[in-house]
C-alpha cells in the first residue's frame, strides 16, 4: 500500500480481540500520560503566575519562558501521545503524525537552547562576575533566537515525510502507528535524527563542563569566605545564598533534562530489531513509558523550584489557600443571598 504526505490511509477492520489486546498492554502507559497531564498543567501554571513579574530579573525571565513552553508541551504532547496509544495500530493520518511530531521536536530543541542560555548565564555570573552580563534587553533577543532555532530545526520532521511504522498483525492485516520505525524510514530522516542526537550529546557535555566549573568556583569562594568570616560569627550575605539557590535550580533542571531525554535520542538504536509482539506485558508497558520519559522534564520543574526556593513554596501555598478562601467566601455570599431575612419571615 503506497503512502505519501497527503494520503489518509484506509485500514482493514481489526478483530475485536486485537483492539482489546492493545488496550490491555497499553494500560500502564496511558495511566502515566494521564498523570503527566494532571500534574503538568497546574504545576506549570503556578510557575507562570508566581514568576509573571519577570521584567526585572534575567534569571526569572528565562525560567518563566521555560515554564510557558513546558505548559504548552504538556497540553500538546500528552494528548497527542494518548491519541497514538488509543490508535496504536490504526493511526490514519500520516500528515498529523508529521506535523505534531515536528512541533514537539521544535519544543524539545527550544527547551535545550533555553537551558543552555540559563546555564551560560549562571556561569558568567558565578565564574565571570566582572565580565559583561546578560541584560533584560539582550536576554529577550537570545530567547527569541532559541525559539527561532527550535522552529528551523523542527521543520525537517515535517518536511522529510517519513512513513508510519508498520506492524504485521497476521491474517494479511497490517497495522500503522505514529511511532516511526528505523527500518521503514528514508536515509534523510535517519541523518536528521543522527544530527539531533549529536546536538543533544554535545549540549549535555557542555552543560557538564559548565557546572563543573561553576561548582569549582563556588567551592573556592565558599572556602575563601569561610576564612574571612572565621571568628567573626557572621552569616553569609543574602545575595550569596540566592546565587547558590539559583545555581542549584539551574543544575537540577539541566540534569533532569539530560536524563529524561536520553531514552528518546537513543531509542532508534536501542530498540532496533526488537519484536514488540513477542514482549511480555511488563516489558512492553515499561518500554512505552521509557520512550515517553521526556515528558517528565516538562512536569518536574515546579517541584524543583519548590525544593530549592522557599519563597516559591510559600507563594504556591498562598495561591492555594487564597483560592480556597475565595471559594468559601463566594459560597458564603451565595448562601447569604438565598437565605430569607428575619424581618421577611416575621412578616
Amino acid at each position: 500500500m503506497k503512502m505519501d504526505n497527503t494520503t489518509v490511509i484506509d485500514f482493514l477492520t481489526k478483530e475485536d480481540h486485537t483492539n482489546k489486546l492493545v488496550r490491555e498492554r497499553l494500560l500502564a502507559p496511558i495511566v502515566y500520560l494521564i498523570i503527566v497531564l494532571i500534574i503538568g498543567i497546574p504545576g506549570n501554571t503556578f510557575v507562570l503566575i508566581i514568576y509573571r513579574n519577570c521584567n526585572n530579573n534575567v534569571y526569572r525571565k528565562i525560567i518563566w519562558t521555560i515554564g510557558a513552553l513546558d505548559l504548552v508541551f504538556v497540553m500538546i504532547g500528552s494528548p497527542f501521545n494518548l491519541g497514538r496509544m488509543f490508535n496504536y495500530y490504526n493511526f490514519k493520518s500520516l500528515r498529523a503524525c508529521q506535523v505534531i511530531a515536528g512541533m514537539l521536536d521544535a519544543g524539545i530543541i527550544t527547551t535545550a537552547h533555553l537551558l543552555m542560555l540559563l546555564s551560560v548565564h549562571r556561569f558568567r555570573q558565578v565564574c565571570l562576575p566582572l565580565g559583561r552580563q546578560l541584560t533584560l534587553t539582550t536576554v529577550s533577543y537570545f530567547i527569541a533566537g532559541c525559539f527561532a532555532i527550535g522552529v528551523i530545526l523542527g521543520i525537517p520532521q515535517i518536511a522529510v515525510f517519513q512513513p508510519l511504522a508498520t506492524t504485521d498483525l497476521g491474517n494479511n492485516v497490517t497495522g500503522y502507528s505514529c511511532s516511526v520505525g528505523w527500518k521503514d524510514s528514508p536515509q534523510s530522516w535517519k541523518n536528521y535524527n543522527t544530527f539531533l542526537t549529536s546536538i543533544f550529546l554535545l549540549y549535555a557535555l557542555i552543560l557538564l563542563v559548565l557546572y563543573i566549573l561553576i561548582g569549582r568556583t563556588i567551592q573556592i569562594q565558599k572556602n575563601k569566605r569561610k576564612k574571612e568570616l572565621q571568628g567573626k560569627q557572621l552569616q553569609p550575605a543574602k545575595s550569596t545564598n540566592d546565587s547558590h539557590k539559583m545555581t542549584k535550580i539551574a543544575f537540577t533542571v539541566s540534569t533532569v533534562f539530560a536524563f529524561s531525554y536520553l531514552p528518546l535520542f537513543v531509542n532508534e538504536w536501542a530498540t532496533k530489531g526488537l519484536n514488540e509482539k513477542k514482549m511480555d506485558l511488563f516489558t512492553f508497558s515499561l518500554l512505552k513509558i521509557v520512550q515517553r520519559a521526556y515528558l517528565i522534564n516538562h512536569v518536574v520543574n515546579p517541584f524543583i523550584y519548590a525544593t530549592f526556593d522557599r519563597r516559591f513554596r510559600h507563594q504556591v501555598k498562598h495561591l492555594i489557600v487564597y483560592r480556597r478562601m475565595h471559594k468559601e467566601k463566594v459560597c458564603d455570599s451565595d448562601s447569604s443571598a438565598t437565605k430569607p431575612s428575619t424581618s421577611a419571615t416575621s412578616v
